[in-house]
């Protein structure tokens, strides 16, 4: 990685200027600085995101319902807007997407595609949305990414409901979101299984929601969740490990006529299991992959309504200049402690 130097932008009557405030290191970004093929490079990272308008179009500031000076979140996905995906609502989708942070590459003028820089390029099709002045720029920072995601995947993807007994796997970023998520879904129990590494996030996960927690390293989590559950096993389990060798693992958890909400970019490995698990159990296993825009306008509510510490997910914050440090910490080649989350404060 190294810092380079771009021309600003000509902003024209369609799109705008992004200063940006704060930036989260995703989870995703690890894999992207190891030059996963799927990504075009060379390009500038950062997709988590809050920063104030620098300059707009006028056609811009009426589609976006901003002007100069607000301050926004903007998702980190866009696509056509004429296609059948994105007339579906399902702009991830998009043959011709393009977004910021890892999408489309710095090649591509303007240039400023990703978050880990000063300003960002906001281009006619992004989707903008503000967000409260009052909000910790930490919080402000999770919002689409993190608790979008969240809820979207265990509300409207998963359908927790009142009274669900559910088990999160992985108490990092993007587990705290799916707790917070099941909380606000109306979940009884919230059972989080993680690892002696895990002792600071489980404190944290109690705040968000979480009602238990089985360390796996010290009890059998099959066992643990039996009892808890009088014997049923989760109505949903949400395994957001980043890892496949936890998929198993979240087949026995679910009960009969369970779900088991997939998450977290799991890779390219392959892990054994046995498929028979599946139609026997008659399980559901969604997939599931970012947010959408109703999932981000839920998100705001929930962060500007300050009942969780958001900002608390956030441990570590980096100059552009240690973004280095930043995605390595991430991706766990770089111990920290007490490390869940780290921030770019490029200004």
């Amino acid at each position: 990685m190294a810092v380079q130097a771009f021309k600003m932008p000509a902003i024209g009557e369609d799109d705008g200027l992004l200063k940006v405030e704060m930036c989260g290191v995703c989870g995703s970004d690890p894999r992207i600085y190891n030059w996963t093929e799927s990504h075009r490079f060379p390009l500038i990272m950062g997709h988590e995101l809050v920063g104030h308008i620098e300059e707009l179009g006028s056609r811009a500031a009426a589609r976006w319902g901003v002007e100069a000076g607000d301050r926004v979140i903007v998702e980190h996905l866009f696509g056509c807007g004429h296609c059948r995906w994105c007339l579906l609502g399902e702009y991830r989708f998009c043959k011709a997407h393009q977004g910021y942070g890892g999408t489309t590459p710095s090649s591509v003028p303007p240039h400023l595609w990703g978050a880990y820089s000063q300003y960002m390029y906001l281009a006619p099709n992004s989707r903008v949305h503000c967000i409260g002045a009052d909000v910790p720029a930490e919080a402000a920072a999770m919002t689409c990414a993190n608790i979008g995601n969240g809820l979207r995947w265990v509300r409207t993807k998963g359908g927790a409901a009142i009274g669900d007994n559910v088990v999160v796997i992985g108490p990092g970023g993007q587990g705290l979101a799916a707790i917070l998520a099941a909380n606000e879904a109306g979940a009884s129990k919230i059972i989080v299984i993680g690892l002696s590494q895990d002792e600071h996030r489980f404190e944290l996960s109690r705040q968000f929601g979480a009602t238990h927690i089985i360390n796996l390293e010290r009890e059998d989590p099959v066992e643990a969740v039996l009892e808890l559950t009088d014997g049923v096993l989760a109505d949903m389990v949400v395994d957001l490990t980043g890892a496949t060798a936890s998929f198993p693992l979240a087949l026995d958890l679910a009960r009969p006529m369970g779900v088991v909400v997939v998450g977290s970019n799991t890779g390219e490995q392959e892990v054994a299991i046995v498929p028979s698990k599946i139609p026997i159990k008659e399980l559901r296993v969604q997939g599931v992959n970012t947010h959408d825009t109703p999932a981000v306008q839920a998100a705001i509510k929930v962060v500007e309504s300050r009942r969780y510490p958001i900002e608390k997910m956030v441990t570590h914050h980096f100059s552009l200049a240690e973004a280095e440090t930043a995605v390595l910490a991430a991706g766990g080649e770089i111990e920290l402690d007490g490390f869940i989350k780290g921030v770019i404060v490029p200004n």
